[in-house]
């Protein structure tokens, strides 16, 4: 995969970076990945740049990744399914986005956007990750979806129930 690149304040690219890091949020540990670049120390007070030392800095864009992450790490620590939970259960039953999202009773690209973008609310974070666990409310959902037909309710139902037997 390729590394983001990220201008410094002397207009060179540098790549982006990621680290494991550890907040307390909300009186609860979380651990997440932060993206960030690195260009040379300021002093905010004088604005003279210390050329011998590098440190962190932020894009706004990077910051509205980082509040992401530690919000779907928050959410995740509450209950919800994560992302990579949720695709991975995809995977193994070969349901896709869609068709799991409209099962669900959600807009046909909820899950597609929950996976790329992280959990939406605590809410439906918790009903995916029940559904998850619960392979029994999943069938019960699939039967009661109006939104596909008979036969792609019989293979859903199949795929998911041949583990239990």
């Amino acid at each position: 995969m390729e590394t983001k690149k990220v201008l410094t304040r002397d207009n060179q690219p540098t790549d982006e970076l990621q680290d494991s890091v550890e907040k307390i949020f909300k009186g609860i540990k979380l651990e997440y990945t932060e993206v960030y670049y690195l260009d040379y120390e300021v002093n905010e007070d004088t604005g003279i740049i210390n050329k011998e030392k590098k440190v962190k800095y932020y894009t706004k864009n990077q910051i509205d990744r980082n509040m992401r992450a530690l919000r779907n790490a928050y959410l995740i620590a509450k209950g919800a399914a994560s992302p990579s939970e949720i695709i991975s259960f995809r995977n193994k039953y070969k349901i896709s986005a869609s068709t799991f999202s409209i099962v669900l009773g959600f807009s046909k690209n909820t899950i597609s956007n929950i996976e790329n973008e992280g959990i939406t609310s605590l809410p439906s974070g918790r009903l995916i990750k029940m559904c998850l666990n619960d392979k029994n409310i999943m069938y019960h959902y699939i039967q009661l979806c109006d939104s596909i037909d008979d036969q792609k309710k019989e293979e859903l139902s199949t795929r998911l129930m041949e583990e239990s037997l």
